[in-house]
């Protein structure tokens, strides 16, 4: 039976595990965090524990295949490098995927806790069903993950979801780095330093939050006004993520689910009061259905969330991976859209104003220069009168002459010398972005007054400088090449309308 080799690694407490990818825990082990100590000396006292799991899976003949982390942000998910998240500040630029992935000798998955958390809660908890999900974990720290349409945002930096940055007040305790952040009132750390900032004498510096939540628990009445008063911090912050989200259901963990409606029932008076009516009434505010379970789960999401993948990979013939890698590449022109838009311009104000477009590649890009020349000289959709474009490798006279007496670091340059005036338009093709004779090409074509165009991959153009630069965000040059032919047929789109808008 192969199972997983879970850390959940929080503030306080870190838990090694052993599980399966139905999300069953079959062994548990707990240290505590001790976050003021270095970083290799919590690495060894959890791998020392990592071993005696391991070492009792196999004594019961079960064989751990992969390894799941869910730790807090910041930090780099896919290479798994953690940047000194603020309850483990000795855990700085640490290579965690790396390491347990070295010392055990299997796959290591990292994911932030607060995605983890919400992938479990998803698949297995109180977000089961739901298209738009916001998971906040509400623990030591304050972090969240967030599902749109089903699936994990990340953002750009892997930060989307550390909605305990946001400050909500310019006064009150310090977390996150700044005073009145959203986790300095609704964290576990941040509860405890609101109760000492509003009532010193009665609730010291030296309070956990395990005590704090007893007594609130327990009917005391000034923890729990300080927990209604957190509530309605609460309440603020998550009127902001609904009207901006717009999600189905947000779910709470560890003091939601400790606290109940002592905590949650002041924050959805604040959401009714602050948000949208249609957006508040369409969101469930809701603690997490996997309870005390849900950091262990949590914790396991990572290898279940890249196993759950790993089926559709192997059954998936080279032509879907194939059409869902272009459809991939595709869609991520919605990056770089208004620089498209704004060559498309360009072209059209420069062919319509009777100047030329030159275009040029190598190779495959040799081929979508020429593609390009037909479709402007010939024709693309209805017929209209032709437009002038010069492809500068369609006249193997002219190729085989440079290329032999000049060099073919000088083949495009010469050409581009000979053909361009100002204001015409000039396009070289590069998918690495570092062709050197593209590049001169369009260094020349800048100093006779043309408007260059780089159609690049994601590297963008090295070395060299164009008006404007197109980098397809992709590394492989096949999907690069779809991409920029992608490109060049909207171009064409777009002048066909303009010529029917101008009759």
């Amino acid at each position: 039976m192969e199972t997983i080799l879970a850390f959940d690694i929080g503030g306080t407490k870190i838990a090694i595990l052993e599980g399966g990818y139905h999300a069953t825990v079959l062994q548990r082990r707990e240290i505590a965090t001790r976050a003021q100590d270095p970083f290799e000396t919590t690495f060894e006292r959890m791998c020392a524990q990592a071993d005696a799991v391991l070492a009792e899976a196999r004594n019961a003949g079960r064989t751990p295949g992969a390894i799941s982390v869910s730790i807090g942000g910041p930090l780099q998910i896919e290479p798994g490098i953690i940047l000194a998240p603020p309850h483990l500040p000795t855990w700085d630029n640490v290579p965690l995927k790396r390491l347990l992935s070295e010392r055990y000798h299997l796959p290591a998955f990292v994911e932030h806790d607060g995605n983890a958390g919400a992938l479990a809660e998803h698949r297995f908890g109180a977000g089961r069903g739901a298209r738009h999900m916001i998971f906040l974990t509400a623990g030591t720290g304050f972090g969240g993950g967030i599902l749109i349409d089903g699936r994990i945002h990340r953002g750009a930096s892997d930060t989307a979801g550390e909605v305990g940055h946001i400050r909500l007040a310019d006064y009150g305790p310090r977390e996150f780095g700044k005073v009145g952040s959203w986790e300095a009132f609704c964290s576990g750390a941040g509860m405890v330093k609101w109760a000492h900032w509003q009532m010193p004498t009665r609730w010291p510096d030296t309070l956990t939050i395990r005590e704090f939540v007893t007594q609130a628990l327990a009917g005391a009445p000034d923890a729990q006004r300080i927990v209604r008063e957190c509530g309605r911090w609460l309440g603020r912050g998550l009127a902001i993520l609904i009207d901006t989200l717009n999600p189905d259901v947000i779910v709470l963990g560890s003091l939601a689910v400790a606290l109940g409606d002592l905590l949650l029932q002041p924050a959805r008076e604040v959401i009714w009061r602050e948000c949208l009516p249609q957006a508040a009434a369409a969101c469930r505010v809701v603690p997490a259905q996997l309870g005390t379970r849900l950091g262990d789960v949590a914790a396991l999401m990572a290898a279940i969330n890249a196993h759950q993948a790993q089926p559709f990979a192997q059954r998936a013939s080279l032509f879907q991976r194939t059409l869902q890698d272009s459809v991939n590449t595709l869609a991520r022109l919605d990056q770089i859209a208004h620089m498209i838009e704004q060559t498309a311009t360009a072209i059209c104000d420069a062919l319509l104003a009777g100047h030329k477009v030159i275009v040029f590649g190598n190779g495959g890009s040799a081929a979508q220069a020429q593609h390009l020349a037909a479709e402007l000289a010939g024709k693309y959709g209805p017929a209209r009168r032709p437009f002038p474009c010069i492809a500068l490798t369609a006249d193997s006279s002219v190729v085989t002459c440079i290329a032999n007496d000049f060099g073919y670091d000088n083949l495009f340059s010469r050409q581009v010398q000979a053909f361009t005036q100002a204001g015409d338009i000039v396009i070289g093709i590069t998918t690495s972005g570092k062709s050197p004779n593209v590049i001169k090409a369009l260094d020349i074509a800048n100093d006779l007054g043309a408007l260059t165009i780089a159609m690049t991959g994601s590297a963008g153009l090295v070395g060299g400088r164009a008006a404007h630069v197109l980098a397809v965000p992709g590394d492989s040059t096949a999907r690069i090449q779809e991409a920029h032919a992608f490109i060049m047929h909207y171009w064409c789109d777009r002048l066909e309308e303009r010529i029917a808008d101008d009759g």
